[in-house]
C-alpha cells in the first residue's frame, strides 16, 4: 500500500480524515498534528504522498512544505486560504495542488485527489521539446502528479517513442523548428493513431488563431498559450487524459 502522511493541526479534521481513510484500502497512513511529529516520522519512513495544513502551531509560515520537499515528497495542501503572498512565497516549492478547507466534502475531495495520483502511475505521457531546460520543467510538473513521463527532443525521437510505447495516451508538443515541427509531427501521427487512442496538446508561443486552427485541423486536440500557470497546465492535461481513459 502507498505510504501517506497527513499533517493537520485540528483534532476534528484529523478525526474526519481517519474516518474516511479507514474506509480506503490503498493507503498506509500516519496522522500527526505538528511539524516536529512530521519531522520525526520523515526520518524513519519514506512517504509517497502527503496532505498538509500550511499553518501549524509550531510552523506557522509553511515550513512543513520545505521539510517535505527536503525528503522528496511533494504535498497536497489542505488549507484555509490561498492568497497572492502565498504564491509569491512558494513559487519554487514542489506542491502537487491545494484544496481549500470549507466543509466535510472537501476532505472527501482530498482523498479522491490522492486516488487520482495513484491512478496516474498507470498513465504514460510524452513531452516533445528540444529545450532541455523547458522540457525538464514540463516533465517535473507532470512527475509531481505521478505520471510516467517520456521525452523526445525532435520529431524522429517522438516517432520512435510512440512505436516503442503504444501505451502513451497524451503527447505534449512544444514547437521549436527545425527540431520539432508540430504540423509535420501531428499529421504523420494521425495517419496511424486516432484521437481516441492518443490525445495531442500543443503549446503555442503566442495567440495566433491561424497557427492554432491549422494544428487543430491537422489533428491536435487542444492547445495552451504561453505563459500559462501550472494550474491551467494541469487542467488541460487532465481534460485530455479523461477523454482517452
Amino acid at each position: 500500500m502507498a505510504k501517506l502522511l497527513v499533517v493537520e493541526g485540528s483534532n476534528i479534521v484529523k478525526g474526519v480524515f481517519k474516518e474516511i481513510l479507514d474506509k480506503q484500502d490503498g493507503f498506509d497512513y500516519e496522522l500527526v498534528g505538528t511539524y516536529e511529529e512530521a519531522k520525526e516520522l520523515l526520518h524513519k519512513t519514506r512517504y509517497e504522498y502527503a496532505v498538509v495544513e500550511r499553518v501549524l502551531k509550531d510552523a506557522p509560515n509553511g515550513e512543513i512544505i520545505a521539510l517535505l520537499n527536503k525528503h522528496n515528497v511533494a504535498p497536497l495542501l489542505f488549507t484555509k486560504e490561498i492568497d497572492e503572498d502565498f504564491f509569491d512565497s512558494f513559487e519554487g516549492a514542489q506542491i502537487v495542488d491545494y484544496i481549500i478547507k470549507h466543509k466535510y466534502n472537501n476532505i472527501t475531495n482530498v482523498v479522491k485527489r490522492l486516488e487520482q495520483l495513484k491512478s496516474n502511475k498507470k498513465t504514460t505521457l510524452l513531452v516533445v521539446n528540444d529545450s532541455h531546460i523547458y522540457g525538464s520543467y514540463l516533465k517535473q510538473n507532470l512527475v509531481l502528479h505521478s505520471f510516467k513521463v517520456l521525452s523526445a527532443a525532435n520529431n524522429e525521437e517522438a516517432y520512435t517513442k510512440l512505436d516503442l510505447h503504444p501505451e502513451i495516451s497524451l503527447m505534449i508538443i512544444n514547437d521549436s523548428k527545425p527540431y520539432v515541427d508540430a504540423m509535420q509531427l501531428i499529421s504523420k501521427i494521425r495517419q496511424h493513431k486516432q484521437a481516441q487512442e492518443l490525445k495531442i496538446l500543443y503549446i503555442a508561443k503566442e495567440s495566433n488563431s491561424f497557427e492554432t486552427s491549422s494544428l487543430l485541423s491537422a489533428g491536435a486536440d487542444d492547445f495552451i498559450i504561453k505563459p500559462f500557470s501550472r494550474h491551467e497546465f494541469y487542467l488541460r492535461v487532465y481534460q485530455n487524459i479523461k477523454k482517452v481513459c
